[in-house]
């Protein structure tokens, strides 16, 4: 009983670790949580230009899928808004992402029907809109 309580037993003492100290550092993602908002924005809007405007051949929203391709299609990861950066930090596959995107052009291009992306509103509310008018000042102005 004495070796537990020396070097040797700290050798065959098992470390004991909680999942919630395990996944604490992980979790907490607070000083991110703005920046992979906006990342989520930046992809959702590279996607939404890519397959809403696949078909056309000519004008501003063609260089608008033009553009948004180029950016999915890029390899290169410079800066904190590539395509490369902004999937692994939302925990997205680049890769996989890209293989979809091609897979539904090659769709779009023989004429298969598929989903596109929905519109977004570009307002985002959080809670009730409205304006707080207080009672006693709606009251004096019956009177």
């Amino acid at each position: 009983m004495d070796w537990e309580s020396g070097v040797l037993g700290a050798l065959f003492t098992p470390e004991v670790l909680t999942p919630e100290q395990y996944y604490d550092e992980r979790r907490d993602d607070s000083a991110l949580r703005p920046v992979k908002r906006l990342m989520m924005a930046v992809l959702e809007d590279a996607l939404r230009c890519f397959q809403n405007n696949s078909a056309t051949r000519s004008g501003p929203r063609q260089r608008l899928f033009a553009e948004a391709e180029e950016w999915l299609c890029a390899d290169e990861s410079d800066g904190p808004f590539s395509f490369n950066t902004v999937c692994e930090t939302l925990g997205i596959e680049p890769q996989y992402l890209r293989g979809g995107l091609r897979q539904w052009r090659e769709e779009q291009l023989r004429g298969i029907a598929t989903r596109r992306l929905a519109r977004r509103s570009p307002v985002v509310r959080n809670g009730k809109i409205s304006i707080r008018v207080r009672r006693d000042s709606r009251r004096a102005h019956q009177a």
